[in-house]
């Protein structure tokens, strides 16, 4: 696997000097479209586009509230336009704004909420507006809200016009913009205005420049107002009002991007958010005048401290009287602490069941052990207390699952986290543990948290914790194949797995509504294939593969009233469809894992046919023994061996290397997609 510093690399572009100085911002007005607009049909950018952002600008700007106490806010202001090509495109009038709260009566808020659609209709103009009470408001976790809503009345040839405010009370984190979207954008323009008392840092990510980068310095001003003097009860006289104005310095960051392609996501991606053009601010420092002067900028030391001291993360370790009784229960007759740690986290894994819910943070360990449900946080940080509480060494490690965006090492930042797991010391073994998954093999983490690494909490300061798989995924199978004389094919089938393929097969099985269930729903998903036998072992043994015996019978597989016949080597094991279908591709393929297949068929041809023709055999190799395929079909008198085996080695792949692994992948499917051709002899 590539390393870290050239992952960072890719994913980190500061930002640079200006871009192209002939990029000039359209003139476009909320509520008013041109003729222009509303019969374009092809966007000459991308004529394959099925809808296109033909504006999208953006504001964010400090006021200091002078009538309340809230201090410093910001104020975010946005306003896009997007043309509909075809109905393909009709999922862009599809919004969904995610604001913050921290749980008090501080929280962001949505206002001046405005959207139009614009149709044309026997050569006139229609507007549908956008009906706030179409506005659904969802509590996604304790700290955001979710408010979805469709533009009315979208079809091919609309045009919409939304804007939007969000109120902000949250100075550490401005609100980041997005350049880069699914779909081209013509022109997208960001503007900050950033008062003098504020260092914030910028980071631009993603691969496409800026074509306009500049900053002006302004005036900005705030008045106070306030009374002086002592009223007289017996007086007509009052206070008086005085007012003092301050003025100050605003930095306005205009940053913008031009003709921006879409950003097509394919397989094997942790999230967009890594490799679109994103620019966001960071808070750095506070300065508001010679003697008042707060340094903001975090490190990993001081976020190991600060959750340690949290109540609901290093305090939450503590909690532990409520599972007392059951631990002890279970530990009995535990010899050694490997099987404490395996022992423990099924029981954690059977008493509190996830909820689905990531979390950095637990709200209430002992309720979510009462209430048997909870979040990843309260599942895996009462996994810690537990094993803490029975003698063994272990800890939280924080980290940021795949879809909530790699962790840079280089800004260190609490936000960035959204997950905790548990690693214990068993001897000199060290095992990552999640008790969300109760059929993962102890070692293992999900998927969804195979992501570089992690950040472990520990006294007197964490440590990084390499969160990549030690192993790769294994599936072996082995076929004994009889073709009958009615066409049928029948016989047996051998499927040895281990790691995470072992442990998608034992959560299916675990979510089936018993084995013979899951194998009749998993034959169903051949055509004319019937399971009518099984076997198995290792279901319950999470240490171990899991294995499988089958008898099958394909009905009407082969026909045998032709002159040739033509037989698929590998079945319904062969891989028929390539995963990466760009032409080119400005992002890294990531797999979750290394994989390695291997493939064995025997067949036994039926009496009186031979072979006409075999599939020839072959070796694909990528450079450094990152991948490797090997296919060869060997025959043996009324017998034909195939052997298929697919090993790849490695989990990263960069943009440079795209045309090799979508090769890779198309030579695996041609080979295993040549036919055997027999004939009557």
């Amino acid at each position: 696997m590539k390393g870290t510093s050239i992952k960072m690399l890719m994913l980190l572009l500061i930002v640079a000097s200006t871009h192209g100085v002939t990029a000039q911002k359209p003139d476009i007005k909320f509520g008013k479209v041109s003729k222009e607009e509303l019969n374009m049909t092809v966007y000459p950018a991308d004529s394959s586009a099925h809808a296109v952002i033909l504006s999208d600008l953006g504001e964010t700007e400090f006021r200091y509230d002078v009538s309340g106490n809230k201090g410093w806010q910001t104020i975010f202001t946005r306003h896009v336009r997007i043309k509909v090509l075809d109905k393909e495109g009709v999922s862009a009038g599809d919004f969904k704004l995610r604001l913050y709260h921290d749980g008090t009566s501080s929280r962001e808020k949505l206002d001046d909420l405005d959207g139009i659609t614009f149709n044309l209709e026997n050569g006139k103009t229609e507007k549908s507006k956008l009906e706030r009470r179409n506005v659904t408001e969802v509590d996604e976790d304790k700290n955001h809200v979710a408010y979805t809503f469709a533009l009315p009345n979208v079809r091919e040839g609309s045009v919409i016009d939304l804007r939007y405010t969000i109120k902000s009370d949250y100075l550490m984190n401005l609100q980041r913009w997005h350049f880069q979207r699914n779909i081209p954008v013509a022109w997208s323009e960001y503007n900050v205005g950033i008062p003098e008392y504020f260092v914030y840092k910028h980071t631009l990510t993603g691969y496409i420049p800026l074509a306009v980068n500049e900053m002006e310095e302004k005036r900005g001003n705030m008045t106070f107002t306030s009374r002086s003097g002592t009223p007289d009860p017996r007086s007509s006289q009052h206070r008086v009002l005085e007012s003092s104005t301050v003025e100050y310095k605003i930095k306005w960051y205009k940053l913008a991007m031009q003709n921006v392609p879409a950003f097509i996501e394919e397989s094997y991606l942790t999230t967009p958010d890594n490799y679109q053009s994103i620019y966001s601010f960071e808070l750095a420092s506070v300065k508001t005048d010679e003697h008042n002067f707060k340094d903001y900028t975090t490190t990993w030391e001081k976020i190991n401290k600060m959750l340690l001291d949290h109540d609901d993360f290093g305090k939450a370790l503590k909690r532990t009287g409520f599972m007392d009784d059951e631990l002890q229960s279970c530990l009995a007759g535990a010899s050694d602490d490997k099987t404490k740690a395996l022992l423990i986290t099924a029981l954690i894994a059977k008493k509190i069941k996830w909820n689905g819910k990531s979390a950095l943070t637990a709200d209430d360990t002992k309720k979510a052990w009462r209430d048997g449900q909870g979040t990843a946080a309260e599942i895996n940080l009462a996994l810690v207390a537990a094993l803490r509480e029975s003698g063994l060494q272990a800890w939280p490690v924080a980290l940021s699952t795949r879809s909530n965006g790699i962790l840079n090492p280089v800004h260190p930042n609490i936000t960035d986290f959204n997950y905790v797991v548990a690693l214990a010391v068993t001897g000199t073994d060290s095992l990552l543990l999640d008790a969300t998954e109760p059929c993962l093999t102890p070692g293992m983490l999900p998927v969804r948290c195979l992501n570089d690494k992690g950040r472990l909490i520990a006294e007197p300061d964490g440590k990084w914790i390499d969160l990549s798989p030690k192993t790769p995924s294994r599936h072996s199978a082995s076929y004994q194949l009889t073709i009958t004389p009615e066409g049928n094919i029948e016989g047996t089938c051998q499927h040895n797995y281990e790691g995470y393929d072992a442990f998608s097969i034992r959560d299916d099985i675990k979510s089936a509504a018993s084995l013979e269930a899951y194998y009749t729903d998993r034959a169903k998903q051949v055509n004319n294939l019937t399971c009518e036998s099984f076997s198995y072992s290792g279901l319950d043994t999470l240490l171990g593969p899991y294995k499988e015996t089958l008898k099958i019978k394909i009905t009407d597989a082969v026909d045998l009233e032709s002159e040739l016949v033509l037989l698929s080597p590998l079945q319904y094991e062969a891989t028929t469809t390539n995963p990466f279908k760009l032409k080119e591709r400005s992002y890294p393929v990531e797999f979750p894992y290394p994989i390695n297949e291997t493939l064995m068929f025997n067949w036994t041809l039926p009496e009186g046919y031979v072979v006409e023709s075999l599939p020839k055999p072959g070796i694909v190799t990528l450079p450094g023994n990152s991948a490797r395929f090997t296919y060869n079909v060997v025959q043996n008198g009324n017998t034909i061996m195939v052997v298929s085996m697919i090993a790849l080695n490695q989990t990263l792949f960069l943009p440079e290397e795209y045309e090799f692994i979508k090769t890779f992948f198309n030579q695996i499917i041609t080979r295993q997609g040549e036919q055997i051709v027999i004939r009557k002899s």
